[in-house]
């Protein structure tokens, strides 16, 4: 029955962004980067005046890691983390160059207290855990744009990472904290949460 609606109701999560969202020039910020992947399809898409790339690249030794893509269990992953943010970087050279895109290798939190910049759009992607994201939607909302908005990736699934995306988000709901203009849902099928500051 679940990939019964998929099927059907599967939602790209560019253009579930590009419905509701319609600032012009607008200035990002990802957390979370891995390959770039996505960071190329928000510029290719929404043309910002300002795309700010953040991810520590970094291989944890902590088991709760052990299923997640910055894992250390075999102990070569940081090479394999080195290799992703050397990549990542040359890919976006010409961007860089022209000062239209910035890659931060840091974690959010450190990027967070020396950041200059206000966002339009904020896609959080970063660590998982339910306190990492909290400090994720807490920090978005004080470098948030009136009119801008914060999505999450993987929201409402389960993984390594016991559904902590959709539990920080139910937190800062109930605290009337932040307004949700779209979630996942089985007739919305792509597993992002649009939010933005409350009311």
């Amino acid at each position: 029955m679940k990939k019964i609606f998929k099927k059907l109701f599967s939602k790209d999560r560019i253009e579930l962004i590009k419905e509701n969202f319609k600032v012009l020039k607008p200035f990002i910020l990802e957390v979370g980067v891995h390959k770039g992947e996505f960071s190329n399809e928000l510029l290719k898409s929404l043309y910002p005046k300002k795309l700010v790339l953040v991810d520590p690249w970094i291989a944890f030794e902590d088991t709760i890691y052990k299923n997640s893509w910055y894992g250390n269990s075999n102990h070569s992953n940081q090479q394999i983390q080195d290799k992703l943010y050397y990549e990542t970087k040359k890919s976006f050279s010409k961007e860089i160059q022209e000062n239209k895109v910035e890659i931060l290798r840091e974690t959010s939190d450190n990027f967070f207290l020396i950041n200059k910049y206000k966002f339009d759009l904020i896609y959080i992607d970063g660590n998982h855990l339910y306190e990492f994201v909290r400090r994720d939607i807490d920090n978005s909302l004080n470098v948030l744009n009136e009119n801008g908005i914060i999505v999450l990736d993987d929201y409402n699934l389960t993984g390594w990472w016991s559904d902590g995306v959709t539990k920080a988000v139910k937190f800062y709901e109930e605290k009337k904290l932040i307004k949700v203009i779209k979630r996942h849902s089985i007739f919305e099928y792509h597993h992002q949460c649009l939010i933005k500051k409350y009311p």
